[in-house]
This record gives structure tokens, C-alpha cells and sequence, in this order.
């Protein structure tokens, strides 16, 4: 039977998509393995920027604290450093404080941290001894003034592995409960008795401040976590 020129057409189209296709499929699969590779190679180099950024936020953070330059103010100053980082990178940066050294109020059931507004830290030998002023009362209560900050006073020294905390003072008939991360150091410390001012005791480690870093690519295909214990 012969075929209308017009059947002529469609076989021989049909033929040659027979023989195109294996060179379309293998087009196709270069196309894919090339948008893989992009999409391999952009997401090693966003891995890269987020684990060195990660790894030079650990390095400053430790700079600036070896430089006296985190006491009393590590909230503002990670935040900052944070800001000029996400600026740099495009990349998404937290940088968290955390002190270890906090009080629990026992007459008002609050908890007053170090690094806020309840506690005045000073470093009376770099590197070696620190002074942490709490203070218990309330702001509510401060009526705009300024308050004293002695209740307790702690004073903090580095001996080798350990630091040893001594309660050098507690002016106040509030009692508090002073702890080291989630360690109870001494519970009902201070009152009209003093209790357990004059005492010390020693903890494992040297560490007053944890900071907490998270570096994120703007995708969330890539994360970088760390903490960094100073002291």
C-alpha cells in the first residue's frame, strides 16, 4: 500500500523524533546536571560564607572579651557586632549573652540577671577578678532613682579550672537564692541576719559569660551553631 504524501510527512517526522530523542533526552540530562552543579556549587559557597562568618564571629567574640570590652554592656555590643555582620554578609547572625551568675529574689519571686539592669559588673583585675553588684529590688520600686546595688555583692576569682565566689556583702532584708547557670550556689542568702555573707565556695570552669551564635543563609538551606564559653 503506498502512503499520501501527507502520511509520507508524519512517518518521517515520526522517525526523525525517534532519532532526535535520545539527543533531546541527553541535552535534557546535561541541562539538569548543569543546574545541579549550579545549584550544588552555589550552595557549597553559601556553606563556606556561613561557617567562616560563623568561625570569625567565635574569633572577635573572644578578642573582645580577652579586651575587657564585654563587661556590662554584652547585650549592646553583640547586637551591634550582629547588625554589622548581617550588613556585611547578607546573612542572617544572632548573637545571644547569657551570664552564668544570676540571683533569684525569694520575696518577690523574680530573677535578676547579670548583664541587665539589676547588675553592675566590674573587672577589678583583667583576667583574674571580677565584682558583680546585684541589686534585688524591683525597677518598679526605684522611683527613679538610682539604686544601690548591694544585695549581693559578689566577688569572683579565677583559680586555674575554677572560680571561686565569695558573698562579700548583702545590704537589704530581702533573702535571695544565687546560682551559677542552674547550680544553687546558697539558697536565702542576705536578711537583717546576713546570711552566708563571708562564704565562698568554688565552681567547675571559668566561664561568666555563654554566648550563643547562629548564622543562618537567607534560604535556611545552611546553619551554623555555636557556643562560646568566656572567662
Amino acid at each position: 500500500m503506498r502512503m499520501r504524501q501527507d502520511q509520507r510527512g508524519f512517518v518521517l517526522s515520526g522517525i526523525a523524533l525517534l532519532l532526535v530523542l535520545p539527543a533531546m533526552l541527553l541535552v535534557a540530562s546535561c541541562f539538569a546536571m548543569i543546574e545541579m552543579g549550579g545549584e550544588a556549587a552555589a550552595l557549597q559557597a553559601s556553606a563556606d560564607k556561613v561557617f567562616y562568618t560563623g568561625n570569625d564571629i567565635e574569633r572577635v567574640v573572644k578578642d573582645l572579651w580577652g579586651e575587657s570590652l564585654l563587661i556590662d554592656n554584652a547585650d549592646i555590643t553583640l547586637s551591634k557586632l550582629a547588625d554589622n555582620y548581617r550588613a556585611a554578609t547578607g546573612l542572617l547572625v544572632d548573637i545571644t549573652p547569657s551570664w552564668m551568675l544570676w540571683i533569684h529574689v525569694i520575696n518577690t519571686g523574680e530573677n535578676h540577671l547579670a548583664g541587665t539592669q539589676y547588675c553592675n559588673i566590674i573587672e577589678n583585675a583583667p583576667g583574674e577578678n571580677w565584682s558583680y553588684y546585684f541589686e534585688d529590688e524591683n525597677e518598679a520600686f526605684w522611683g527613679g532613682g538610682e539604686p544601690d546595688y548591694d544585695e549581693p555583692v559578689l566577688f569572683v576569682e579565677k583559680l586555674g579550672e575554677k572560680l571561686r565566689i565569695t558573698i562579700k556583702e548583702y545590704d537589704g532584708i530581702y533573702h535571695s537564692d544565687v546560682y551559677y547557670s542552674d547550680q544553687l550556689l546558697w539558697g536565702g542568702v542576705g536578711g537583717l541576719e546576713n546570711a552566708h555573707v563571708g562564704e565562698n565556695t568554688e565552681v567547675e570552669g571559668v566561664a561568666q559569660l555563654r554566648v550563643f551564635i547562629d548564622v543562618r543563609d537567607p534560604r535556611g538551606a545552611v546553619q551554623y551553631s555555636s557556643t562560646v564559653d568566656l572567662g
